[in-house]
């Protein structure tokens, strides 16, 4: 509760066309106006090693694009390279003190490693900066989320989700935030809309059910949730969880 890009490789005969289309190609490759979506489909056409490759040859090309830097930052998050990933969103912001994202970067890339002392004044500031981020108001809701302020988690993921009704992972959080109000009732609501978008998170129907498990009359809903938490998780390996169910199942009198 408390858990990116294109690659275009024109191979044209004849040197002076080829020539040509290479200065052209590493133009469109690496526009920072252009290359977030070149990103994205590098990375799902080859993975992080892919968009740190397009990436690392941008950077070689244009080295004061922070765009670039940004973006590989992020990817080091994933890879869990944090001294990487610090050191390239410093290296953006030096080149544009005000591009928000880096600094975004910085702050998610510390919660990542469970430091939240000092976050939420740095949110704040950047949330005066930009209030129409709803990115930006979910980041404040999970430091709210985990310093057990639910009520004022969930007022930033209304918020969140009034600038952008289309993030699901909103309505995943903000019933967490739910449940931490006791109001299970919103919870069952909020988790059930994002079981609609992602159905194969075995943590929210499981959270769900623990939200049905305090509501009169909503047993066989909770014990249904189970069940499938139980496939998921057992599917994606995690033994614990799948065994930590079963005795949930069998103390309820239902044998899985």
């Amino acid at each position: 509760m408390k858990k990116f890009i294109l690659v275009c490789i024109f191979l044209l005969s004849g040197l002076g066309v080829y020539a040509g289309f290479i200065v052209r190609n590493d133009i469109l490759t690496c526009n920072p106006y252009t290359m977030e979506n070149d990103f994205a489909h590098s990375v799902g056409e080859e993975g992080l090693n892919g968009g740190l490759e397009f990436l690392n040859s941008c950077i070689n090309k244009y080295p004061d694009v922070p765009q670039f830097y940004n973006n590989r930052a992020n990817i080091y998050k994933v890879l869990k390279n944090y001294d990487a990933a610090i050191a390239d969103y410093n290296k953006a912001i030096e080149l544009d003190e005000n591009y928000i994202s880096p600094k975004h970067g910085k702050i998610t890339l510390a919660l990542v490693q469970g430091n939240y002392n000092g976050q939420l004044e740095k949110i704040n500031d950047l949330i005066t900066q930009n209030p129409n981020s709803y990115i930006l108001y979910n980041t404040r809701a999970v430091i709210k989320f985990h310093n057990n302020d639910f009520q004022g988690a969930v007022d930033d993921l209304t918020k969140c989700l009034s600038l952008n009704t289309d993030y699901k992972e909103g309505y995943k959080t903000r019933g967490y935030a739910y449940a931490g109000l006791k109001d299970y009732n919103n919870c069952v609501k909020d988790l059930t809309t994002y079981i609609t978008y992602q159905a194969n998170d075995a943590d929210v129907w499981y959270h769900r059910a623990l939200c049905y498990s305090q509501l009169p009359d909503k047993s066989f809903q909770m014990l249904s949730d189970l069940v499938i938490a139980a496939k998921l998780y057992h599917f994606y390996g995690d033994q614990y969880q799948y065994e930590k169910i079963k005795e949930l199942l069998n103390s309820a009198g239902f044998k899985y």
